[in-house]
Order: C-alpha cells, then sequence, then structure tokens
C-alpha cells in the first residue's frame, strides 16, 4: 500500500525542467512577423487616390488655342490681278470699274482706296493721280477667286471747261495699304473736265 502512494505522489510532482502542456482548447499565438513586401496592420498601404499626371521629360503640356484673328492678312500685289471694266457714263458722268482678282490661295483683304494713275508710253504721269471720292467704307475679305472693285469716276466730254486728258498707255494703280504697284495696258480711261476720281473697295 505505501509503495502505490509513493509512485502516485511522483506522477504528480512532475519534472519542473520539463514542457509545460497548455489546458485543452487554448491557444497561446505571438504575433507573426509581417511578410516582406506585405504590409503590416500597424502600416497600411499607401492610399488608393490617383495622383495628378505628370508631363514626361522633354513633352510640352497641351496649350488652348487662341482665337483665330477675324482679319485676314493683307492682299499683296503677287495674289492679285488687275482688270479695267467697260466705262458706264450717265447723265454727264462715266465709271470705269476697276477691279482686283485674289488669284493666291488664301483668303486676304483689301480696305481702303487704292492709288491710281494713268502713265504714258514713256512712263510719265498723266495729268495727276486720282482724288478719293466718297467714304473708305468696310474692309472687303476675298477668298480665293473672288473679285473686289473700286470705281474710277471722269466726266464726259463738253459737261465741264477743262477739255481732256491725252489717253494713257498704261493705268498703273497701288492696292490698298500696299507700297508696291500694278500696272495694265490699257488707252482708258479718257479723263475729261479735270475730273478724276476713286471710290473705296466694295
Amino acid at each position: 500500500m505505501a509503495v502505490t502512494l509513493l509512485a502516485a505522489a511522483a506522477a504528480g510532482c512532475g519534472n519542473a525542467d520539463g514542457p509545460s502542456v497548455s489546458p485543452a482548447g487554448s491557444s497561446s499565438t505571438s504575433p507573426a512577423s509581417a511578410t516582406p513586401g506585405q504590409p503590416s496592420p500597424t502600416n497600411p498601404p499607401p492610399s488608393a487616390t490617383s495622383a495628378p499626371p505628370r508631363t514626361a521629360p522633354g513633352a510640352t503640356a497641351p496649350t488652348r488655342s487662341a482665337a483665330p484673328n477675324a482679319a485676314s492678312a493683307r492682299c499683296t500685289v503677287t495674289e492679285l490681278r488687275m482688270r479695267l471694266g467697260t466705262g458706264d457714263p450717265g447723265a454727264g458722268n462715266v465709271y470705269y470699274p476697276l477691279r482686283f482678282t485674289n488669284t493666291g490661295h488664301r483668303t486676304c483683304t483689301l480696305d481702303g482706296f487704292p492709288g491710281v494713275s494713268l502713265i504714258r508710253g514713256d512712263g510719265s504721269v498723266i495729268g495727276r493721280p486720282a482724288d478719293r471720292q466718297g467714304a473708305g467704307g468696310a474692309p472687303v475679305r476675298l477668298a480665293p477667286g473672288a473679285t473686289v472693285e473700286a470705281d474710277l469716276h471722269t466726266l464726259n466730254q463738253g459737261v465741264k471747261d477743262g477739255g481732256c486728258w491725252r489717253k494713257p498707255t498704261f493705268l498703273k494703280a497701288y492696292p490698298p495699304g500696299s507700297t508696291d504697284a500694278m500696272t495694265l495696258a490699257t488707252a482708258n480711261p479718257v479723263v475729261c473736265g479735270d475730273t478724276f476720281d476713286v471710290g473705296a473697295i466694295h
């Protein structure tokens, strides 16, 4: 009987250096180290909000185009063809349409009065350059192929004293705003009554 009690006591004491056993159903979990490359609970991932786009090196950020200029560039003599229409007499006055046609490939503008002179065969001016007559008018835009005109004005012979100028060999005209002239071979107009005027482009 004494032997049995000693054996039971030895079994109940156990070894102080032996492993401890947790009660059934309990767990003792220590925090695991975060796997490299994975966020930890104390270090949340960066916000998913998109950052503003950046311009790539060497690229230019787009800019808003400026509104096109309403007025086109002035027509040059290289873009124009000049002709003189038939005289239209009426009530002692004679009007000749001096026409300018846009032969270029762009739309251009003429504004105001041309400068017009009648020229002899030797290059000298007959009488004086045409006087400006009437209001200046508004700028006129000429699309390719379009034509505008300015009216040359003189009088019928005998309506006013002063006789008539001699017939020209050439008509020389400076388009409005131009310092370059255009020349047309023509015997018209014959200026009478010392009256020679030009109206604005229309």
